[in-house]
């Protein structure tokens, strides 16, 4: 008899899940909280007639799920615009060209010899990534698993590299100019609360080395793409990819219940997961297993409270997310533009503002303080121009994602301080994209709390926890946690679970495969 599998969260990862589930031919019941699938990923309109998704992450949903979910068929298209990324340095402009000759370019005009040193500081990346032996597809050991499991000279480098040096450090090895490093911490780091000082802050350079080692097909054909950059926009938004996602869900025969959430998740006499209870009073019975996409420390409260021992929860992850989005009524300028290049064809590209690694670590300084940063980092995007639906004809959507506004300041800071937030965020635009401030007509933000309200982001943090090396492998959500939760038939499945954040659908899948495996009764190793 097929087994009947709960997913519990209608994020990406819960969608992805979902889906293998059902057609690897399990019965699946999936339970959102709010209306809207897709979490931070789905659409929300920010203002009348103005709609993207939370997040801007481009071309990060990997493409073996895309193949294996065959979401062409449900209408996933992408487009690959000839520039990747702008990032505007306190002297002139790096253009992201997918032509690797001009960015090889501009890094030797950074400094004599800078591309051939950023190739050779990737190709290390590369090296060591894939002595680790890591999968993405695959749950880790714990770190001292991981070390222990290499050879000699690779362990060194892999200790040196991700571990024990800091990205500071292996940056100033590796590169001569600042802006190339600024350009790679903008990369590592990417709104984690870690200083590029601390001991193992480089280890985000390793994920994408990690991923590209553990595919056999490079199904996007994007191999040679160093680390994890935008590779695709999806048109329509990222929110595009929930609704392919929720199309073959419905398609694949998966129940889909949003609007209730779940408040508590009810164990069996054999301590096996059978049923949940909605915030509606609503009792579903009958489930062999559950896959949850919560971040961890969430499951606590759903669970009875003799459940797990005390230890093995994690603490609830800090973050300081702060998002903006903005109506203009036309396209503003960019500083130190190419000649000849179109407006349209420069803004299209995502661009990033963390012009120095001075600007950079003072904006993470702030954060670590408890402060809101004078001179924010900033990821933004104008989804409104690959995909024209998003904006009124004639006008676009800004989409800024602001780091470094700690959640920690409190609610009542941010109502009262949040529109002054923004006003110094669009300070430090308006020098870049020149034109800017008067191009406004709305706008419309999410402070940190409003971001755990409505997304169950918790702390503001959008990956579910820093993804330091303590904080990652077998230690996401932690070894003894996940065995514990198996036991009684939960598979956690979200971005606090490996290989962590982003927009992969990785956790997700991951999940479907062991939630496949439960049987109704059936222990897995001890208690």
């Amino acid at each position: 008899m097929n087994s009947h599998v709960v997913v519990i969260g209608g994020g990406h990862n819960g969608l992805v899940a979902a889906n293998y589930l059902a057609r690897a031919g399990s019965q699946v019941t999936l339970i959102e909280a709010r209306q809207q699938l897709g979490g931070v990923v789905g659409r929300i309109e920010y203002m009348p007639g103005y709609s993207a998704s939370i997040t801007n992450s481009p071309g990060s949903l990997e493409g073996r799920i895309i193949q294996e979910l065959e979401l062409d068929r449900f209408g996933l298209r992408f487009h690959f615009p000839e520039i990747t990324l702008l990032h505007p340095m306190d002297d002139g402009l790096f253009v992201g060209w997918r032509d690797r000759a001009r960015v090889a370019a501009q890094l030797d005009a950074f400094s004599e010899g800078e591309a051939e040193r950023h190739r050779a500081l990737i190709e290390r990346l590369d090296r060591v990534g894939a002595s680790t032996r890591l999968s993405v597809w695959d749950a880790p050991g714990t770190l001292e698993d991981v070390v222990a499991a290499m050879d000699a000279s690779s362990r060194v480098e892999f200790l040196e590299i991700g571990v024990e040096g800091s990205l500071s450090q292996l940056l100033d090895e590796s590169l001569k100019s600042d802006a190339a490093k600024s350009l790679m911490m903008m990369l590592a780091l990417n709104g984690q609360l870690v200083s590029p000082r601390s001991p193992g802050s480089a280890f985000g350079l390793l994920m994408r080395p990690i991923s590209r080692a553990s595919s056999a097909q490079d199904v996007l054909g994007i191999g040679d793409s160093p680390l994890r950059g935008s590779v695709g926009l999806p048109l329509g938004s990222m929110g595009s990819i929930v609704d392919a996602l929720a199309l073959a869900a419905r398609a694949n025969g998966v129940n889909i219940r949003a609007g209730s959430a779940v408040t508590n998740i009810e164990l069996d006499a054999d301590e096996h997961v059978s049923a949940v209870v909605l915030d509606t009073g609503e009792r579903l019975t009958g489930f062999d297993a559950a896959v949850v996409t919560l971040e961890p420390s969430r499951l606590r409260a759903l669970l009875p409270s003799a459940t797990l021992d005390e230890s093995c929860w994690p603490k609830p992850p800090l973050g300081s997310a702060f998002k903006i989005g903005l109506a203009l009524d036309g396209l503003p300028g960019l500083a130190d533009a190419p000649p000849g290049v179109p407006i349209e064809t420069l803004l299209e590209a995502q661009f990033r503002i963390g012009p120095s690694s001075s600007y950079i670590t003072k904006a993470v300084d702030d954060g670590l303080a408890g402060k809101a940063s004078d001179a924010p980092i900033i990821w933004g995007l104008i989804p409104s121009l690959g995909s024209p639906g998003l904006a009124p004809d004639g006008k676009h959507l800004l989409s800024l994602n602001v780091w470094h506004a700690p959640h920690s300041l409190g609610h009542d800071h941010w109502r009262e301080h949040g529109d002054e937030f923004v006003d110094r965020c669009l300070r430090e635009l308006e020098p870049r994209l020149p034109g800017l401030t008067d191009r406004v007509t709305d706008a419309h933000w999410f402070s940190p709390h409003d971001l755990e309200r409505e997304y169950n982001l918790t702390g503001s943090n959008i990956t579910h926890g820093d993804m330091l090396p303590t904080q990652m492998l077998g230690e996401r959500p932690g070894a003894e946690l996940s065995a514990e939760l198996l036991n009684h038939g939960i598979v956690l499945g979200g971005a606090g679970t490996w290989p962590g954040g982003y927009v992969t659908g990785i956790p997700g899948r991951n999940a479907a495969v062991l939630a496949h495996s439960i049987r109704k009764r059936t222990k897995v190793g001890t208690r």
